[in-house]
């Protein structure tokens, strides 16, 4: 069957209670759980981490048919490390020795590192733990180091280990676009609104967007940024003033790559004054959520177009 991360549901409360009651996993966890751990248990924490801030805890039930078999998470450090995670996770023991650990782990930091501005992602198993080590060094990470008597386990002195995984260079160059170049940029925000917009407006809101991209005079004023995968462009992201994004678009064959992410990250380093507001489609809005937009107000329509406000409110640029 085919292995999955997904989001906590209320449901999995019986299959994470029956997978954690194990003195097998809580051998190779940090103290703090219960032992037996019960159904009420699991409720809690699936709660705690329905309820957390999705900025800061990235938490998963890895499933097997959608089954709950395990958990993985990472939990955003402070200060200095704000765009570092730690790394935890257990599995069902019926389930170890499979290199399903070793697939969780591959998709929860591509999930993280897609859609978040976290950087780095490291994990400290115990230096017996030689499944977990394996595990993490199948799925890229990379040992750093032995750190020895670094934890009291079951009345133990023990030694950890430490392994990183750090966010790849991206392979998309990002720069701002030249004027011969605005025509394609406005080519592909048309492509892909007829394929994941559009079918949210209606006849008169379609018909407003495309006026918007054939108003020469509006598409002079606005600050055109593009990402190219190679000579061809893949996403475009313009400005119109003050700070207000007028269109952001990446083509559908490169979705889930990092690439919007990057060409916000490319505009704010034009900007001293780090708050900027969009009027977010439908289909966009949980894409802003992810890059730190809230929503102002309630979902409005204007001659056809639905739209939420949002707002970005970001570190001045001498603090980033």
């Amino acid at each position: 069957m085919e292995i999955k991360i997904r989001k906590w549901r209320l449901s999995d409360a019986k299959d994470l209670a029956a997978a954690l009651s194990n003195k097998n996993i809580l051998n190779n966890l940090r103290d703090g759980l219960p032992y037996p751990y019960t159904e009420n248990d699991a409720a809690d924490y699936i709660h705690a981490m329905l309820s957390a801030d999705e900025n800061d805890t990235f938490a998963f039930a890895i499933t097997m048919g959608d089954k709950a078999i395990g958990s993985i998470g990472a939990f955003r450090q402070g200060n200095i490390h704000r765009q570092t995670a730690e790394l935890g996770y257990y599995l069902a023991e019926n389930h170890w020795g499979q290199g399903i650990m070793t697939e969780a782990i591959r998709q929860a930091c591509r999930e993280i590192f897609e859609n978040t501005d976290i950087l780095r992602i490291y994990a400290e198993p115990f230096s017996y733990n030689a499944g977990s080590r394996r595990a993490l060094e199948k799925a890229g990470f990379q040992y750093e180091g032995l750190m020895r008597r670094n934890a009291v386990k079951n009345g133990k002195v023990v030694d950890m280990t430490l392994y990183s995984l750090t966010r790849s260079l991206e392979p998309y160059s990002v720069r701002r676009l030249s004027p011969e170049e605005i025509s394609a940029a406005l080519k592909l925000c048309w492509q892909v609104f007829l394929e994941f917009e559009a079918p949210e407006y209606s006849q008169e809101g379609i018909a407003t967007f495309r006026a918007s991209l054939d108003d020469r005079e509006r598409t002079r004023k606005l600050k055109f940024y593009g990402a190219f995968d190679g000579d061809k462009l893949v996403g475009t992201l313009c400005m119109r003033a003050p700070q207000h994004i007028g269109g952001f678009f990446v083509d559908a064959e490169y979705h889930r790559r990092g690439i919007g992410r990057q060409l916000f990250e490319a505009m704010r380093l034009d900007y001293d004054e780090q708050t900027f507001t969009v009027n977010s489609s439908p289909y966009a809005v949980e894409v802003y959520r992810r890059l730190g937009f809230v929503p102002t107000d309630t979902e409005q329509i204007e001659d056809g177009i639905r739209y939420t406000p949002m707002r970005f409110e970001g570190y001045e640029r001498e603090n980033l």
